[in-house]
């Protein structure tokens, strides 16, 4: 990648929202956007508009937003999308509620990528909704053509929601693997029993040598995850663990409460966030980096479609770490003793929320 604009990472939703808009207006060709929440009400910048103008200018627009994710945005403004000449899909694994409660309510599309005239490619957390427009997040622009892989994902994920495989044909040309030493995509599908994310999560923990950042607003870590931690604070690698004091979800919030004692007496330090944080992935040592959508939960394991990027650039690792390095220098630092204090109603709400958790992830 060239060294003047070939990437640029985002941390926070509204410098995300304005590099996506930028992107999209300059749009000459095509926009394939596919994104778990996008309702625009409310946040300032009004993308559907923008995206109907393009259409006009006679850009190919087509969208996939996810149907849960997505529930706020009215039939009546997906009919008026349509109608203007959005190809807009919406993502579910099932429509059939009979066919399996679990399946039809946990399988979403949990991707957040843009990729604008197969050239200018972006990859993160962010989604486009009011309540997240003042949240600390992650979100990468990558140029060239690193984003072919992207297009190719995208294009399975419209057939799968039941587009024309004849519309997106010349995107399923492109190969999943990335002819680039510094970039490499990882994307998770929805209902399988692997994860390519965790792997790499894990592969984080026994890589390391020095130091592993983990950042995450939802953290629910399974056993092999724990060992992985404990044998790595046994080699003495530091690791530091970033997520907010308070996130959207209460049973999320309460669920790493109840690892929090556990995780200070193996020397593993909890950052908290005072904002909400929204950014996903992990940083090991000055190497490499993972940035994308996969919180460190069952959910995105192995329910959601998922996308990620590892990134093994030492400038683009070095800018992501500087972000992370000023977050934590801002956030709380949990307090053991504090801690302690806290009452039976706390105690009693974090058994619930992991009991609940472990029992619909079904997690061991």
């Amino acid at each position: 990648m060239s060294r003047k604009s070939s990437y640029n990472i985002y941390d926070t939703t509204t410098e995300a929202w304005k590099g996506l808009y930028r992107a999209i207006e300059g749009a000459k060709k095509s926009i394939y956007w596919e994104v778990y929440i996008l309702v625009d009400e409310g946040t300032g910048i009004d993308f559907f508009e923008l995206l109907k103008r393009k259409v006009e200018e006679g850009v190919g627009v087509k969208l996939i937003v996810d149907y849960w994710g997505s529930f706020a945005l009215s039939n009546k403004k997906i009919e008026s999308l349509k109608e203007s000449g959005i190809d807009i899909r919406l993502f579910s694994q099932s429509r059939n509620i009979f066919r399996g409660f679990r399946q039809w309510l946990t399988r979403r599309t949990h991707r957040k990528i843009l990729i604008v005239d197969e050239h200018i490619g972006f990859i993160g957390g962010v989604n486009i909704s009011k309540y997240s427009k003042n949240w600390k997040d992650i979100h990468v622009m990558l140029k060239g053509k690193v984003v072919h892989s992207l297009l190719r994902s995208f294009a399975k994920t419209y057939i799968l929601c039941g587009g024309k495989r004849k519309d997106v044909k010349h995107l399923l040309k492109y190969k999943y693997r990335v002819e680039n030493d510094n970039i490499d995509f990882i994307y998770d599908h929805s209902g399988r029993k692997y994860s390519r994310g965790r792997k790499k999560y894990i592969e984080a923990l026994r890589k390391a040598r020095e130091r592993v950042i983990l950042f995450s607003p939802y953290y629910l870590p399974d056993r092999q995850l724990l060992k992985e931690m404990w044998l790595a604070r046994k080699r003495g690698v530091k690791i530091d663990l970033l997520i907010p004091l308070r996130t959207d979800l209460k049973i999320a919030k309460y669920t790493a409460y109840a690892f929090f004692s556990l995780f200070y007496k193996r020397g593993i330090r909890i950052h908290l966030t005072k904002k909400m944080m929204h950014g996903k992935g992990v940083v090991v040592d000055d190497k490499w980096a993972m940035i994308g959508s996969t919180n460190i939960e069952p959910g995105s394991f192995y329910h959601n479609q998922e996308a990620n990027v590892q990134l093994s650039d030492r400038r683009m690792v070095k800018k992501l770490k500087r972000i992370l390095e000023r977050w934590i220098g801002d956030a709380k630092q949990f307090d053991n003793d504090s801690w302690k204090k806290r009452g039976r109603w706390h105690k009693f709400k974090e058994k619930i929320a992991k009991k609940l958790y472990k029992f619909w992830f079904r997690f061991k």
